[in-house]
């Protein structure tokens, strides 16, 4: 093969690729579920509801997951929510942090500003001192410990009452017209800026998903490994990681900020040294890793659809009175009281 196909074939699969093909997918499914909105107002033609943007009600649907784990049964009214949780932990559990490291369209935005920082600031984001960066990370920690414990700990029947809640039915529309807020779009400009310089805050030290995901991540047979006796301590693999892990003097790499972007293994030039394995035997070429966390991702939700666990059983005339209603416009309710 030439180089130039070579090439070529490098980049679809890429990690930036993978990642954006999902960002892509995921403003286009934003832009299905507006439209919904807009035909359920009657101002506009029927499109059908898509169901993967329930992704982005994390409160909501780890409530109901929580109920579910304690006995509460499967969520009908939208099920999509919890397959996405559990796809989310299945690519933690497996593949480091897959589902932050290939998938996640928020870490993507946080992802493009450091890569841009990285390039206006001369090939690096600005390092906080290690104390500092260490204290934020365990931020991230205490913020998900909270946030877990608050919705782990809604009692069954509240959890039941909130899916069934009609605020609940629409809350991702909301939440995404709520993405065109001059308020929001400042802040998120903020961000924008400060991931530049820092690199991506919000995955490192706040969200508490990631800190679940880094937590489940850190139990994966399948990791990063490293040949000391071939590694040459031409330091590329550091270098290259993003996550600002020391790869160049790990045996295996278990850090929880790992989230399996293979940057470090395409990076080494000495065949064999670095290389990402099963059970610390079982060879993953890195191009066979993105493969292996987009097969599983729609593997999962491709047998939820199959089952019946993937669609919503709220029928479509139910979402027009919700929504015809003005309930989009209300104020949000507050969430379900722990008990």
């Amino acid at each position: 093969m030439s180089d130039l196909p070579r090439r070529a074939l490098d980049a679809l699969r890429s990690r930036w690729f993978v990642k954006g093909a999902f960002f892509v997918l995921f403003v286009w499914l934003a832009s299905r579920l507006l439209a919904f909105a807009s035909w359920a107002r009657g101002e506009g033609p029927y499109v059908a509801r898509p169901e993967a943007v329930a992704g982005i009600l994390p409160v909501g649907h780890f409530t109901s997951f929580f109920a579910w784990v304690k006995g509460g049964g499967w969520d009908t009214l939208l099920p999509a929510g919890l397959v996405i949780i559990l796809a989310a932990l299945a690519l933690s559990l497996l593949f480091k942090r897959g589902f932050c490291g290939w998938i996640c369209p928020v870490g993507t935005v946080w992802e493009t500003a450091a890569a841009l920082g990285r390039k206006l600031l001369g090939g690096k984001n600005i390092r906080l001192p290690k104390w500092l960066d260490l204290a934020g990370r365990a931020l991230r920690y205490v913020i998900g410990a909270l946030f877990f414990a608050f919705v782990g700990l809604v009692s069954i029947p509240e959890a039941l009452g909130f899916r069934e809640l009609p605020y609940m039915w629409v809350a991702d529309i909301k939440i995404i017209e709520g993405f065109g807020h001059p308020l929001f779009l400042i802040v998120a400009a903020l961000a924008f800026v400060v991931s530049m310089l820092l690199g991506p805050v919000w995955c490192r030290y706040v969200c508490p998903l990631g800190a679940l995901y880094s937590v489940v991540g850190m139990a994966s047979p399948c990791a990063v490994t490293r040949d000391a006796e071939t590694c040459i301590d031409c330091s590329r693999c550091t270098r290259s990681c993003h996550a600002g892990i020391d790869v160049q003097h790990a045996g295996t790499v278990r850090s929880p900020e790992c989230d399996g972007c293979m940057d470090c293994v395409k990076v080494c030039p000495v065949e064999g040294c670095l290389e990402a394995k099963a059970a610390g035997r079982v060879r993953i070429a890195w191009w066979a890793w993105p493969l292996l966390v987009v097969m599983l991702w729609f593997g999962i939700i491709g047998a939820a659809k199959f089952t019946g666990n993937w669609d919503t059983t709220i029928p479509d005339e139910t979402f027009r009175q919700v929504i015809g209603s003005g309930l989009l416009e209300e104020t949000t309710p507050m969430a379900p009281q722990r008990q």
